[in-house]
């Protein structure tokens, strides 16, 4: 009897050590996944299966906009843009995009929303004349000879997303996304140059460059020296819609 009384105590404490062990594992799992950091180099600018991953060159002009305006609400920044302002950064020059119904979709893809833009006319700032006339019957925006050097009142500078340092994951419903870079100037005649406003600037894609250094060497060598001479840049990604659209953007 009393070695039955000790097989049954034993079973007991096993089936607790186990439940407990369980317990715990689930536990841990459903807190840890509240806020976790990914580690994924597999994520970075060129990645379509990431959300920075359908950012494009004017979005990042957008950006580099909202840095410098003084506004310190993304929401609100976005729809202060002019109508011009928002078909820019939906891609009204990208040849991809053929109608006004590709851009309002571009829009809501980026942000969530297609910030009521509307399908008028696109002027520059300064410009009295349309650069671009909207024509209803086939949803398109039709190029007109207007004397201006600039297609956009938002300027030519961009952010440039250089090196990923990582993602973080809340709650599986808001995604932060954080690179190194700098920022980028294109001339709009000759190469676009990257700098920090401080000790680094590079001519991108110039053969005379200095060291003879391709551009992939020089930023490689000056992030390995000190990689705090980059900037920081993070992206704010909300679920919307089983979706992830940008919700904000800052510069750490």
């Amino acid at each position: 009897m009393d070695k039955n009384k000790s097989f049954y105590l034993t079973l007991v404490v096993v089936f607790c050590v186990v439940l407990s062990g369980l317990g715990g594992y689930f536990i841990g799992t459903h807190f840890g996944e509240k806020d976790k950091v990914v580690e994924n180099n597999n994520v970075n600018g060129n990645n379509e299966d990431s959300p920075i991953g359908n950012l494009n060159y004017y979005v990042l002009t957008g950006l580099y906009s909202y840095l410098f305006n003084g506004n310190n609400d993304f929401e609100e920044y976005l729809n202060s843009l002019t109508n011009s302002q928002k078909l820019y950064i939906a891609g009204i020059f990208d040849e991809n995009n053929k109608t006004f119904s590709d851009l309002k979709s571009n829009l809501v893809k980026y942000f969530g929303s297609d910030l009521n833009v509307k399908a008028e006319d696109y002027y520059v700032e300064g410009i009295d004349e349309a650069l671009l006339k909207y024509d209803k019957s086939s949803d398109k925006f039709i190029s007109q000879e207007v004397d201006t050097d600039s297609i956009t009142d938002l300027g030519l500078d961009f952010i440039y997303n250089y090196k990923y340092e990582g993602t973080t994951v809340k709650n599986n419903e808001e995604i932060t996304i954080t690179f190194y870079g700098l920022y980028a100037y294109q001339d709009e005649i000759g190469p676009t140059t990257i700098s920090n406003n401080s000790n680094i600037e590079r001519l991108l894609n110039y053969e005379d460059e200095s060291n003879n250094q391709s551009d992939e060497e020089y930023l490689e060598a000056a992030f390995n020296n000190n990689k705090d001479d980059f900037l920081k840049f993070s992206y704010s990604y909300k679920k919307v819609n089983d979706k992830y659209v940008l919700v904000d953007f800052k510069q750490a």
